[in-house]
């Protein structure tokens, strides 16, 4: 904890006699209680939260302090110029000692009921800007408290019982789709019939290099063979019953289901305008929420549609329709408003899934691509209500020198101007793959790091505190938290 130096003006909130300057202020030489360092921090964030709650209690006979002596180390830390004071009368020295030593041997004595004192601090991690240090608790302590069955990660203020069961994940700024839970949930999903890579076959050019090791060892065998390197477009077109995987990017449905229950109202209706597969909208239809898709392929859209049709039973619905978004006002119909906004556009030339040239993805140069990614987010905007968030799926790219583009920045900035502002952000953490097999040569060579992240921004139109009232689906149901 950082404390700093300057000073700070503490109310005082407790009877008192007099205010000192702590520098004149002594400890009694024979004050058995040590104060640590992390103690005095805790004690000096609680005080400058809520202010002098307890006097520093100093005796008239012999001008010792009595009892208080952490909450002056606290204020010394703090810096502050007077501190409250209640100057009592002791007859003999010995009632100083035992003053001393009882003011803190009765609290010791005191049993703590770990279950109620859980509760109270469950309750006061769901306090908006609420930290629970201000209780005297840091995380080391919360980890003692629940008794190591709960993680409490570095940096944060709140236990975290339950969170994962009960929302789907916990609403921290960091997703870890690499955790056993996330995988189950995930695997969950597409066993329910999601395949979100049909439609794409034959039009999507990328990199096709992120293979199992199997593959690797293949193309390794092959070119040892050949006396000469593959590139992985030959090697696929040549063994192509070798290739696990086919290098299309597949939204996470675990994300989708979250963004979807925490920042969307219950049958909302949801704008996606750079569709993609068919995740998003049929999470969203299997939610009870009403998806409207738009994307430029035709082939894609017919794709999303035949696994609607083959999808099962949904309480809500998902609509696909082709066109560019720039075309919204002719798409969707102007009296048409939407509560909420999920999508992953492209991350400019990372992947290019047509030659059409309205294709942002196949955009000569990044300013080109730019322009109309802004355009598509101003339309976008304009479609949403009032007291509406919207979740968008960036990640950074490189040009040919290896600079970044600062595309997620670009995004924040596209979405202020849309009149939008931003309100949340994460990291996804994504499955490394067969990125340690590939990061090596990468890194020696050009000291770029492997990305295994994308970041998840969530924009918010209108008063904050309204668009969030009209949330309600974050809990996940019963039967998906056993």
């Amino acid at each position: 904890m950082n404390i700093s130096s300057e000073q700070y003006e503490i109310p005082v909130r407790c009877a008192f006699k007099e205010l000192r300057d702590p520098a004149t202020l002594t400890d009694h030489p024979r004050n058995p209680n040590r104060h640590g360092q992390r103690q005095i921090e805790l004690l000096a964030k609680v005080i400058r939260h809520q202010g002098w709650r307890n006097p520093i209690v100093v005796s008239a006979r012999s001008g010792f302090v009595i009892a208080g002596h952490g909450r002056l180390a606290a204020a010394r830390l703090l810096g502050v110029d007077e501190v409250p004071v209640d100057v009592q009368d002791f007859e003999t020295e010995a009632d100083e000692w035992a003053h001393l030593v009882a003011d803190n041997r009765i609290a010791e004595l005191a049993e703590m009921d770990d279950e109620g004192l859980g509760e109270i601090l469950r309750d006061l991690g769901e306090v908006e800007d609420f930290e629970l240090e201000w209780s005297g608790f840091d995380d080391e302590a919360l980890k003692d408290l629940l008794g190591g069955k709960d993680e409490v990660p570095a940096g944060s203020t709140s236990p975290c019982r339950g969170l994962v069961a009960e929302f789907g994940a916990a609403p921290f700024s960091v997703f870890d789709a690499r955790s056993g839970p996330w995988q189950d949930r995930k695997r969950a999903w597409i066993e329910s019939g999601i395949a979100s890579e049909e439609g794409r076959d034959g039009d999507l050019t990328f990199a096709t290099s992120s293979q199992p090791q199997a593959t690797y060892e293949k193309k390794a065998e092959i070119e040892a063979k050949d006396g000469r390197p593959l590139s992985w477009q030959e090697f696929a077109e040549r063994f192509p019953e070798a290739m696990q995987q086919s290098g299309t990017s597949i939204f996470d449905p675990v994300l989708a289901e979250l963004a979807l229950r925490w920042w969307c109202p219950a049958g909302g209706r949801v704008l996606d305008p750079f569709a993609g597969g068919s995740v998003r909208g049929l999470v969203a239809a299997k939610l009870g929420l009403h998806y409207t898709g738009v994307d430029l392929r035709p082939e894609q859209v017919e794709a999303n549609e035949r696994q609607a049709a083959a999808f099962g039973a949904v309480e809500g619905s998902a609509r696909w329709i082709t066109g560019d978004s720039r075309n919204l006002p002719e798409l969707v119909d102007g009296e048409e408003c939407f509560d909420f906004m999920l999508s992953c556009p492209p991350y400019y030339d990372l992947e290019v899934y047509s030659d059409r040239p309205e294709d942002l993805s196949a955009a000569g140069d990044y300013a080109g691509f730019l322009e109309a990614y802004r355009e598509i987010i101003a339309r976008a905007c304009e479609r949403l209500a009032d007291d509406a968030f919207a979740c968008w799926v960036i990640g950074d790219v490189r040009d040919k020198r290896g600079w970044f583009h600062g595309l997620t920045m670009d995004t924040v900035r596209a979405f202020e101007d849309a009149g939008m502002r931003l309100y949340n952000d994460a990291i996804l953490l994504t499955p490394a793959g067969s990125l340690p097999m590939r990061v090596r040569g990468q890194f020696e060579k050009s000291r770029k790091l492997g990305k295994t992240h994308q970041y998840v921004l969530i924009f918010g139109k209108g008063e904050p505190a309204k668009v969030a009232a009209r949330c309600s689906l974050a809990v996940l149901p019963a039967e998906a938290q056993e």
